[in-house]
């Protein structure tokens, strides 16, 4: 805790602008995703033609998915906050990756599989989602990319593969759940990877230099 504190103090005494610049604009992105959920969940869209989801017969599995994905997602931020280059340049590949989804999600209008079992995530519902239980934010998958990110930003051999392993059990959920298309999962690992990559690139945002 006192080696976090102390490269935090020393990160911003050198760094102020880059916190309070990354901060104002997570909290703007945040505002604008909140409010084009709630576009997407109104628009109607076309049903896909999926044949893996076709052979997977759907479950309710909202509860286990939810506990896998906050608990690695908190822990996820409990590792990257303790290096403030890591937590910026982890916020600014989110962001990235969020920027894509909508634009994927504007460009391709979807309406969820046929056998959708509606996920119940219950931050969710009380935050991005107003209440309700959203379907159609499909294209891609927000839950994938987020185990995903974690195992891209993270160096430490171990927990990245535990990272690896959540991505494929979330995936896999979400599949059971037919909460999802299999070209969602797919395209969220794309999406992340090159988000990260990116990311590495704009270090002026992020690095300690």
């Amino acid at each position: 805790m006192k080696i976090m504190k102390t490269r935090w103090k020393e990160y911003l005494s050198v760094h102020p602008w880059k916190a309070v610049a990354m901060a104002g604009v997570f909290a703007v992105f945040l505002y604008f995703l909140y409010r084009f959920l709630g576009y997407v969940e109104c628009r109607n869209g076309v049903v896909l033609d999926d044949p893996l989801l076709a052979i997977i017969p759907s479950y309710d599995v909202s509860v286990p998915l939810f506990f896998i994905t906050y608990a690695a997602s908190l822990a996820g931020v409990g590792y990257v906050i303790r290096d403030p280059a890591l937590t910026f340049y982890t916020l600014l590949s989110y962001m990235l990756i969020h920027t894509c989804r909508i634009v994927c999600m504007f460009f391709t209008p979807l309406d969820p599989p046929s056998a959708i079992i509606p996920l119940r995530d219950f931050f969710l519902e009380g935050t991005f989602y107003a209440g309700h239980v959203n379907v159609k934010d499909l294209f891609f998958s927000g839950h994938t990319a987020t185990m995903f990110l974690f195992f891209m930003v993270i160096e430490n051999k171990k927990i990245k593969y535990i990272y690896l392993l959540l991505t494929i059990a979330v995936a896999i959920l979400l599949l059971i759940q037919h909460a999802h298309y299999t070209i969602d999962i797919l395209m969220a690992l794309l999406v992340v990877w090159f988000s990260c990559i990116m990311a590495k690139k704009m270090k002026i945002f992020w690095d300690n230099d």
